[in-house]
This record gives C-alpha cells, sequence and structure tokens, in this order.
C-alpha cells in the first residue's frame, strides 16, 4: 500500500471516530445495542466469576443467590446450575475483548467494547483496499482500493455496527474479510506448496471461531477447489480443499468442546435446533415479507454506495476486463452473504445480516468513483460518504434529538440495581425488559405476571424476600414481598 494511500484513509477513519464520537459512550438503547449488553453482561461474569466458574461459556444471567434460576422458570436447555448460558455463537468474539479487559485490568464496560470494536472497523477496512487492489491487473494505476476503503468507513451499516452494536454475527466480518483477501492473493499468485492453504485454513478457522457465516465460506472455497482440480487435476487444489475442511471442522470441534462443558449432547443438539427453525427461511410464513425486510435493511446500511454499484454492474463488460479474479471475488465475497441470507431468511430481517454485503458493494462502489475523472471522482466520493453520514444519523438520532430514547433502559436498570438489596430476588411484573436494564441493574430480572407467581419462584429459589418492579404510567414503581 503506497504510503499516500495510507494515510488518507488513517485520516478518513479519524474523521469516521469524529462522526461517531457523539454517540458512542453514551447509554445503551435502540438499534440492536441490546446485542453490546449482552456481551457486556458475559464479560462482567467472566471478570467477576472467572471464566472458569462459567466454563468458558457465556452467562446472561447473574450468579448472586438471588439471580438463579429455578428448576421450572424456564425449558431452555442451556441452563446449568440455575445460570443461563447463550450458545449460538461460537467462542471467539467473547474471549477477545475479555482477553482486553484482562490485560488492561479494567472492568467491562461500553466504552471499551465500543473502542475495541471501532478499531477493528479501521483493519476491515484495510483489507477491504487489500482485495480491491489484488482484482486489479498489474497494469492498473487507480484510487479504487483507496475509495472503495473509505467508502466502507462511512456507510451507515459499518458506522454503526463496527462501534455501538457488538456481537459474534457482526464482528465476523472482521476475519471474514481477510479470509476474502488470502484467497484471492493465493489464487492470483499461482502458488505451490502448503503456505497459501494453511493460510486459508487458518482464516476459515479463526471466521468460524467467531460466528457461523465461516461455515458459507468454508463450503464456498471447497466448491471452488473442487471445481478447478476436476478441470485441472492439480493435486494442488486438494491441498486447498483439506486445509478448508481442517479449519472449519476444527473450529466446529472446539465450539462444540466448549459448551458441552455447560450442557450435555443432547441439550446442545436441542438448542441448536431450536435456534435453526426460529432463524431459518420458512416457505410457509410470510417469504415475500422477509426479502422485502432484507432489502429495506441493505437500503438503511448502503444506500449511497447501492446506487453506484447498481451503475458499476450495468457496465460490467468494462469493469470484468480490468482483471481475470472477478469470478472468483464474486464466488467468495458474495456467495456466502448469498448462502447466509438464503438459508436464514427470517435471521436476515435484523439489519445487521446487510453488514456482510458491504465487501461487494464498497468493492463496486470504488471502482465506479474511481472510473470517473479525477474532480468528479473527489465530488463523487465526498458526496457518497455525506449522505452515508447523514443516513446515518436519521437512523442512529444524536443525543439531543432522540426524544429522551437513549437514557429510559439506563435509568430503569439503575434504579432497579439501587433499590433491590443482593439479598433480594428481582421481579418484573407483566412487562418485558431489554438486556440493557439487566446490564444496567446488574441483577436477573424475573418476569412474572402476578404476585403469587413471584412468591411461588421464591419458594423455588430458597430466597425469603423479593422486590417486585411494575410499570405505571410509564414509571417505575415497586414493592416488596416475602415468605411467611
Amino acid at each position: 500500500m503506497p504510503r499516500r494511500h495510507l494515510f488518507w484513509i488513517l485520516l478518513a477513519f479519524a474523521v469516521s471516530v469524529g462522526v461517531r464520537a457523539p454517540l458512542i459512550d453514551r447509554p445503551l438503547s435502540a438499534h440492536h445495542e441490546y446485542c453490546t449488553a449482552l456481551v457486556l453482561i458475559v464479560l462482567h461474569n467472566w471478570h467477576v466469576d472467572g471464566s472458569a466458574a462459567h466454563h468458558g461459556a457465556p452467562a446472561i444471567t447473574f450468579s448472586g443467590p438471588a439471580d438463579l434460576i429455578p428448576p421450572g422458570y424456564t425449558d431452555e436447555p442451556t441452563l446449568r446450575d440455575g445460570v443461563l448460558y447463550y450458545l449460538s455463537h461460537p467462542p471467539l468474539a467473547y474471549d477477545l475483548p475479555h482477553l482486553l479487559f484482562s490485560i488492561t485490568g479494567t472492568a467491562p464496560n461500553a466504552l471499551g467494547l465500543q473502542l475495541f470494536n471501532v478499531f477493528f472497523h479501521l483493519l476491515t477496512a484495510i483489507g477491504l483496499y487489500l482485495i480491491i487492489r489484488e482484482l486489479l491487473t498489474e497494469r492498473t494505476t487507480t484510487n479504487a482500493p483507496l475509495f472503495g476503503a473509505v467508502l466502507y468507513l462511512f456507510m451507515p451499516a459499518p458506522l454503526w455496527f463496527h462501534s455501538n452494536a457488538y456481537m459474534s454475527d457482526m464482528f465476523v466480518q472482521n476475519a471474514w474479510v481477510w479470509h476474502v483477501f488470502v484467497v484471492l492473493r493465493m489464487y492470483r499468485t499461482n502458488a505451490t506448496g502448503w503456505r497459501w492453504p494453511v493460510l486459508v485454513g487458518l482464516t476459515l478457522f479463526i471466521t468460524t471461531c467467531i460466528s457461523w457465516p465461516g461455515v458459507w465460506a468454508g463450503m464456498v472455497l471447497c466448491c471452488i477447489a473442487l471445481l478447478r482440480w476436476w478441470r485441472t487435476r492439480e493435486r494442488w487444489e486438494l491441498r486447498v480443499m483439506l486445509l478448508a475442511l481442517m479449519g472449519v471442522g476444527l473450529a466446529l470441534g472446539y465450539t462444540a468442546w466448549r459448551w458441552l462443558q455447560v450442557v450435555d449432547p443432547d441439550a446442545l443438539l436441542a438448542y441448536f435446533g431450536g435456534r435453526f427453525a426460529e432463524r431459518r427461511t420458512s416457505m410457509n410464513s410470510g417469504l415475500l415479507a422477509q426479502l422485502l425486510q432484507l432489502l429495506t435493511n441493505y437500503r438503511i446500511g448502503y444506500l449511497p454506495v447501492i446506487l453506484i454499484a447498481i451503475g458499476v454492474i450495468f457496465r460490467w463488460q468494462r469493469w470484468k476486463d480490468t482483471s481475470k479474479h472477478w469470478r472468483l471475488f464474486l464466488a467468495v465475497a458474495a456467495a456466502p452473504v448469498v448462502l447466509d441470507h438464503l438459508l436464514l431468511l427470517n435471521y436476515a430481517g435484523h439489519d445487521f445480516a446487510a453488514l456482510k454485503g458491504g465487501v461487494l458493494l464498497c468493492t463496486l462502489g470504488g471502482l465506479g468513483i474511481a472510473a470517473l475523472p479525477p474532480r468528479w471522482a473527489l465530488a463523487g466520493l465526498m458526496t457518497t460518504c455525506v449522505a452515508g453520514v447523514l443516513y446515518f444519523y436519521r437512523t442512529n438520532p444524536l443525543p439531543g434529538s432522540d426524544g429522551g430514547r437513549y437514557v429510559q433502559e439506563k435509568e430503569m436498570g439503575l434504579g432497579i440495581g439501587q433499590e433491590a438489596l443482593p439479598n433480594e430476588t428481582v421481579f418484573r411484573l407483566g412487562f418485558t425488559a431489554e438486556p440493557q436494564v439487566q446490564w444496567y441493574a446488574k441483577r436477573t430480572l424475573f418476569r412474572v405476571d402476578s404476585l403469587p407467581q413471584a412468591r411461588l419462584l421464591l419458594e423455588a429459589q430458597g430466597t425469603p424476600s423479593g422486590v417486585v418492579f411494575r410499570l405505571e404510567d410509564g414509571h417505575l414503581v415497586h414493592e416488596r414481598i416475602a415468605l411467611p
């Protein structure tokens, strides 16, 4: 990478941090910040109890005597010793911030997790720069890699999901981008030996240890290597297939080993079966509505650059002649995303599912802008980035423009945490509290629909007293109950 390009990427990244600064470290509230709260609860439990106490599994309820879930309260198969575990994703996205907080000697906090997330946004933008550079011929001199990286720094989806909202299925983007780069470099260099297949296996292992898109990426690469082997009978392609399968297989095996420390195999299979049934594509439940929601998610996350990408597609003959690796790029950058959406369309209703499409869209956008005359290219880049920032603020309003939305969960959680004593069970009567409330309260909040139900739970838990919170005219009120 030329130094001037690195300078402009770092400068653009600094500006993108400034764009997000008013929203970072403010109270956790909307737009998937419940994911951030869940991760913080896991990190808090590991910090307070030690990760070994939870066998390295993500505990999303607390472990104080009055916080333990008694038998019969839930039928979740991931309940162990009164603590509920969230096993939907592999462990690495929890392990890395836990390591950071452990090294720095600080308690898990929202600002630290958000800054950790923002730093990886820079690394992913650099990875995207290298991907676009791999696509271009040696004779081509263009600013397309720089423009693509800058676009990724200023589109609404990356601005938000690489900062405020943190969860495995968002963080996986950071590893998957580097896997795409390694595959492109491997096939462009016409490498032989084991070096590049090992690197491919390693990137797949890391990606899969974060979240399930690593599996789709591994499947796509195996199909590519198999097809190339069928055509050429090059034994080297079999090495690629072997290392790809090993990378994904070892990651899945490692994840299973971690999670089987807290649940038995039947419970784990039942859990994953339930999660898949909830997230899978269903032909019988509003397929058209789900597809429209997916399109809406892409509009929310990438509208400014989508318009440029459409223009590139209409002039595809021109772009594909700049490189012989376009088919490979489309396979490794688009096919895993398509598989993810096809298999888990109900899950793609969450707008963070569109984050993965940024690699393809920003690559096309960078190429489209770079094809303009220099002055027009710079104007087009700036206009697109400004539009992205404005759309970002439309979805995530600045403090003072949100009608007080940002403080609700924090005020509720802190109020519960301050009122309830450590030896009192905390109940929420007739209302649902977001994970942000539980994070700020640092308590397990038991949902009940009546006071007799709350007393039965006290008996099952073996706790003599509790505090019941309910909402009246939007305000939190409470009363104490005790066993005879």
